[in-house]
């Protein structure tokens, strides 16, 4: 049995720094929170929970006060939380990702300037939501298909920016749509490099094995663009948030077993499902 990695798999920069940040801020002898989950992966929020620091989904849930510290997501948010937040708590660290801090600022910058702006994403994710904060929930759009652009409404001038984990095969299917319907286009690329290594890297190993395993937890939007992806070449893909969900009996008559992970999977949750695949 030959078992290969992805060149480029697991934990990105943005995650890391995310994570190591939190681990120092928690050594801080007062309440720490973070809005929302800090990166999507169970197993990291569980060892951020064992330090302290409570996951929250709103601000509310924060007693009042304000001897306390608020944890921005790597994922972001809209201007609206930062000014809620420091209103309740006496410091926020922000560990939002450069990429996404990239695209919250071309999406201010293009609705300021009388852009409406389309959002290639997930309309449920909290990145998302973030960067429409940015560019105006009035003067926003969020777009996950390329068929949901046939029913827009669009103005005249429009710009298309993407989630940072966005596939960019959608992305761009999207940009023609839009392309169609306006006569001043404006397309910015703001898929993460990272994320365009990654899915390369995991399409290039899927072509070559019998199966891929894709690991990383089943909210995380890059692991199911990963999944997606790896599925599109033909190949038998499953994903699985850890060694536990592991199924030998996928691995049954199988020579060449490809593996990759979202950007939120520790590298140590991707060796412990090696080492169960080993006979």
């Amino acid at each position: 049995m030959n078992i290969q990695i992805a060149r480029h798999a697991g934990f990105c920069s943005g995650v890391e720094r995310a994570y190591n940040i939190a681990i120092e801020t928690a050594k801080k002898n007062i309440p720490v929170y973070v809005l929302g989950y800090l990166v999507h992966n169970s197993s990291v929020i569980s060892r951020l929970e064992d330090l302290g620091i409570k996951t929250i989904s709103s601000l509310s849930e924060i007693p009042p006060g304000n001897e306390c510290i608020l944890i921005i997501s790597a994922h972001g948010v809209g201007p609206e939380i930062y000014e809620e937040a420091r209103n309740r708590c006496a410091e926020i660290v922000d560990t939002t990702c450069a990429w996404v801090k990239k695209a919250q600022k071309i999406a201010r910058d293009l609705s300021d300037s009388g852009y409406q702006v389309i959002i290639a994403g997930d309309k449920d994710h909290a990145e998302v939501k973030g960067i429409a904060g940015w560019a105006g929930p009035a003067n926003s759009k969020i777009v996950e298909d390329p068929s949901q652009v046939d029913s827009m409404d669009l103005q005249g001038k429009a710009a298309v920016v993407a989630q940072t984990t966005q596939s960019l095969e959608n992305f761009n299917s999207i940009v023609e749509k839009v392309r169609g319907k306006v006569g001043d286009l404006v397309v910015h690329n703001t898929i993460c490099g990272a994320t365009s290594r990654r899915q390369d890297s995991a399409v290039e190993l899927a072509k070559r094995s019998d199966i891929m395993l894709v690991i990383g937890d089943a909210r995380s939007a890059n692991t199911k663009r990963l999944k997606e992806l790896c599925e599109k070449t033909g190949i038998p893909t499953y994903q699985i948030q850890n060694a536990g969900e592991l199924d030998k009996n996928w691995l049954k008559g199988k020579e060449n077993i490809g593996v990759t992970a979202g950007a939120s999977t520790p590298e140590e949750v991707i060796l412990q499902v090696v080492n169960k695949i080993r006979p």
